[in-house]
């Protein structure tokens, strides 16, 4: 199953940051801080499940793409906005077969959720258009 969130709306930018992370699932937790701490650093109070969102996108970079292991990298770029925040990761590009896909996953699966939370807790989200990689926007 594609993308199936609303296309993105446009208003009005505020502040943005970006900052690069090897591609090590360690750093799964030092992109979520750095989220949470850029966030609070602009007075921003941090939605509740804002920090679920990075922690999936940045887990399906290092977990689907070639931004995985030592020499790779993805990047994390937040975008304030007047009433959402959008998150953009960048990968290295998709491993043979995969594409940003939200699956139903079995019951009993482990794994595969990670998207379906994404499409649950944004307003929208999707492929980037230019590059490779993901982006969703969360509400204020």
């Amino acid at each position: 199953m594609q993308c199936i969130a609303p296309k993105p709306t446009h208003t009005r930018l505020s502040n943005q940051a970006r900052h690069s992370f090897p591609g090590l699932p360690h750093q799964v937790s030092e992109a979520r801080r750095w989220a949470h701490q850029t966030l609070t650093g602009w007075g921003i109070t941090v939605p509740d499940h804002f920090t679920l969102v990075v922690t999936e996108l940045a887990t399906n970079a290092i977990d689907h793409t070639h931004s995985a292991g030592e020499n790779g990298r993805f990047t994390l770029r937040l975008a304030l906005h007047t009433d959402h925040i959008r998150v953009t990761v960048r990968d290295a590009g998709p491993r043979q077969g995969r594409s940003p896909t939200r699956r139903t996953p079995n019951l009993s699966a482990q794994h595969g959720r990670g998207l379906a939370l994404v499409d649950a807790l944004t307003r929208a989200w999707g492929p980037l258009k230019i590059g490779t990689g993901v982006y969703a926007e969360v509400s204020l």
